[in-house]
């Protein structure tokens, strides 16, 4: 039967057993994230569009994607496109920069993008991240990306490579942005037309093409680590001596510049070695001037973003079933059965109430087919069996039950 209604594009539902799995790895995250002093931040699904407009970027695909309107009010809302912009906005506004000089955070939460869906990608979607304020110490880029490659590593994902840039400063950023743009300028009649559209606002997005008629060109452009200034130069040679030192294995790859346009310094993006376009698990880099262009204090900040949707497709650990300890039918003395899952459940127990009211055999297909440890009868007897052993049980507390089940 067609139901009358179905989801939104691009939306979907999170079904079970599905959803152990996604509760399983949403605790993995949290749990990694706390092993390393992370503390979780939480923020509103909606904020003023401005946020997003002045400090992403306005041009940018995220951008152009949001889902944004005018209220009664006349206050400009968007549903939140992606996650950086609000924690720095919380930062800035909880006066964290004052009572956590080196502060840390990570956050789990649904995001919105009017974009085309695919698998893995869908219009809401959730993303895991973490944000470091306060250090411009090259061992904060080193723990970012080592928590990077422990999440992975926790969720059995392999056959990934760590790709690695520095886009180095702002000064650093304008002559390479020049550099760059009368590289392209030179193949004006050759570029697709979104790189003549970003030619013009930012030819650094260029890099970000996938277009074929694009690709060629690019290998030919410079390189951003031509430009960097020697202690830019030095920074980065100290980062990837502690990769190494760390064994992280990676790929230096100078047209790595990452999508939004706060990114500055240290750069990285983890991917899976597919062929498919959409291959990347997870990135992020260093955005040292977000928080003061917010309003803040100069805060050098660094941190990486993964989309939960790839990390479920891709990884690999095993699901612990739900546990079901008692499986409760009965046919009559509701009132009964109530009392006794209720307790039940106050000692810490689980249980499945069969209110169907099906005869005993199939009360006791259903209990196996949860995988349910006990069957608990209740009618004029409580008759309580043992679904491995297959012993059975007379009992008419809840002690009697413990002792049964303890023998």
């Amino acid at each position: 039967m067609k139901s009358k209604f179905q989801k939104v594009k691009g939306t979907y539902d999170i079904l079970p057993p599905e959803s152990v799995k996604w509760n399983q790895l949403i605790s993995s995250l949290q749990s990694l994230s706390k092993s390393f002093g992370f503390e979780e931040i939480k923020t509103p699904i909606i904020e003023n569009l401005d946020l997003f407009k002045q400090n992403v970027g306005f041009e940018t695909d995220v951008s152009k994607e949001m889902f944004s309107w005018e209220d009664y009010s006349n206050n400009y809302l968007a549903l939140k496109p992606e996650m950086t912009a609000p924690v720095v906005r919380a930062f800035i506004e909880s006066g964290f920069f004052r009572s956590k000089p080196l502060c840390k955070l990570f956050y789990i939460d649904a995001l919105f993008r009017r974009e085309k869906p695919q698998k893995g990608r869908q219009r809401q979607f959730h993303q895991f991240g973490v944000e470091a304020f306060g250090s411009s110490e090259i061992e904060q880029d080193i723990e970012v990306i080592l928590i990077a490659t422990k999440v992975l590593c926790h969720l059995g994902i392999d056959n990934t490579v760590l790709q690695i840039n520095n886009i180095g400063s702002k000064d650093t950023r304008m002559l390479y942005q020049y550099k760059l743009s009368k590289y392209f300028t030179s193949y004006k009649s050759k570029l697709s037309k979104i790189s003549l559209k970003r030619l013009e606002i930012n030819p650094l997005r260029i890099l970000d093409s996938k277009e074929e008629v694009d690709l060629e060109i690019i290998d030919g452009a410079p390189l951003i680590t031509e430009f960097l200034s020697k202690d830019e130069h030095s920074k980065y040679l100290n980062l990837l001596s502690h990769l190494n030192a760390l064994n992280i294995s990676y790929q230096e790859n100078g047209r790595l510049v990452r999508g939004l346009d706060y990114y500055n310094s240290t750069t990285f993006e983890i991917s899976t070695l597919s062929s498919k376009s959409q291959n990347a698990l997870l990135g992020g880099g260093r955005y040292d001037y977000l928080v003061e262009s917010m309003g803040g204090p100069a805060t050098p900040a660094v941190g990486f973003a993964a989309g939960i949707e790839r990390l479920m497709i891709e990884s690999n650990f095993t699901i612990s079933k739900e546990k079901v300890d008692f499986f409760i039918g009965y046919e009559s003395q509701s009132e009964k059965i109530m009392s006794i899952a209720n307790q039940l459940i106050d000692n810490g127990y689980n249980v499945f109430i069969d209110t169907l009211k099906k005869s005993e055999k199939s009360q006791i297909k259903s209990a196996i087919k949860l995988n349910a440890k006990y069957f608990l009868r209740i009618n004029d007897k409580i008759i309580l069996k043992d679904l491995h052993s297959k012993k059975e049980f007379e009992v008419n507390s809840l002690n009697q039950i413990k002792d049964s089940i303890d023998k």
